[in-house]
């Protein structure tokens, strides 16, 4: 489901909550508790396992549907001149559309909130699966997990 369907994101996390700004800066760890289970979930639907991705880091992602690629036809006929999307999951840009302008950012990058840098996806991906061989009977909604930048600046 997506994020306001029944069974959506929305039913167990209130975005009021989790994707709030200032709490996000008082309490980063709701933010990331969230985000995680989103990416679990989207894993899990796809035939994946927790076990799995947390061994291997590596996240199975939804694939471009017909919707996604009428848009990039469109795009090459001239009739659409780009897309404005809230979504973050990157699938305009896989199937292949050239202008895009991501309201909310991308899940592929993170942005320290000190330093402004920004840091691959696979950084935070790397972080969690340390923290959790480290603390294994810890859960997503026990955890506090909060990815760090260690680089420069951060």
């Amino acid at each position: 489901p997506d994020f306001r369907s029944p069974g959506g994101l929305w039913e167990r996390y209130d975005p009021f909550e989790y994707c709030n700004y200032d709490q996000f800066k008082q309490r980063p760890e709701l933010f990331w508790r969230m985000a995680r289970e989103l990416v679990l979930d989207v894993h899990c639907q796809l035939g994946g396992t927790k076990e799995e991705a947390m061994r291997t880091g590596e996240f199975k992602i939804a694939e471009p549907n017909a919707a996604h690629r009428a848009i990039v036809d469109m795009e090459e006929m001239g009739i659409v001149s780009g897309v404005v999307t809230q979504n973050i999951d990157g699938l305009h840009r896989i199937a292949g559309s050239k202008k895009i302008i991501e309201l909310h950012g991308n899940d592929r990058t993170c942005t320290c909130m000190t330093c402004r840098n920004q840091v691959p996806q696979s950084e935070v991906v790397r972080q969690w699966s340390e923290f959790h061989a480290k603390n294994p009977t810890l859960t997503i909604q026990t955890d506090n997990f909060v990815p760090r930048h260690t680089g420069e600046g951060g």
